[in-house]
């Protein structure tokens, strides 16, 4: 079996590519910069890695000549991210988050979704974040790109649906959990079981309904507050914490 982790050289996607090495799965992951990905190949010399960065243009016919040049992947899991604080509004890091967690990893996934649709079946997956969940005053075009993935995601698992296709697609929604130590093993178990959106640590599927249904006018009042009141939920602060 054949496993694809799409920024998989740190965080969660590194989490989540041990996993599939120590299941016995031939394993390549993608990363950002060269030394992550000696790194990775320093610490998993069974694995491949290579740069891929899902910010330049033709990033999805990218994706799809690493796919062939791999021969192909039995699991696709887009892990890549940019989180981007910008309470300034400033076009340019929006600009950024919006190429790289929105238009970078769709282009990934679409890739990968095509090449599941022409072999008949897979298994998809993307790391998303409870930021899609609402909007955010501090970054907001980082938790809008993750909203539009919540959204992408699951227009792929209708189209695979109404093709009557067995490709799993699934929203693996982080929240708060660092680098994603101790996590791998959950992440791997939510793509071999294709589950549609996973929540990690799962009690964030309540809260999320709650946030998500909280009256507009209270969501917008409480900007300075409402991370004191998760903070009981929190594996790790909100990155913004100690700054100005």
């Amino acid at each position: 079996m054949k496993a694809l982790v799409i920024g998989g050289t740190s965080g969660l996607g590194r989490a989540l590519a041990a996993e599939f090495i120590a299941a016995g799965w031939d394993t390549a992951v993608t990363g950002l910069r060269a030394e992550t990905v000696m790194a990775f190949t320093a610490s998993f010399p069974a694995a491949r890695a290579v740069q891929l960065d899902l910010a330049a243009p033709g990033a999805m016919p990218a994706t799809a000549s690493l796919l062939d040049f791999l021969g192909g992947a039995d699991a696709v899991v887009v892990c890549a991210g940019l989180y981007a604080e910008n309470s300034g509004a400033d076009w340019a890091v929006d600009e950024k988050a919006i190429a790289v967690n929105a238009t970078g990893c769709a282009a990934a996934l679409n890739a990968a979704y095509s090449y599941f649709k022409k072999r008949g079946g897979g298994r998809l997956a993307c790391i998303t974040s409870i930021g899609g969940v609402r909007g955010n005053a501090r970054c907001p075009a980082y938790n809008a790109a993750k909203a539009f993935l919540f959204n992408y995601l699951e227009g792929l698992r209708q189209n695979a649906a109404a093709a009557g296709l067995p490709i799993s697609v699934t929203n693996i929604v982080p929240a708060y959990v660092g680098d994603g130590a101790g996590c791998g093993r959950q992440l791997l178990e939510a793509v071999l079981k294709g589950r549609r959106t996973v929540y990690l640590p799962g009690y964030w599927r309540l809260l999320a309904a709650l946030y998500r249904n909280l009256p507009d006018l209270l969501h917008e009042r409480m900007f300075r507050w409402h991370y004191l009141l998760l903070k009981p939920f929190m594996r790790k602060a909100p990155r913004w914490q100690g700054k100005a």
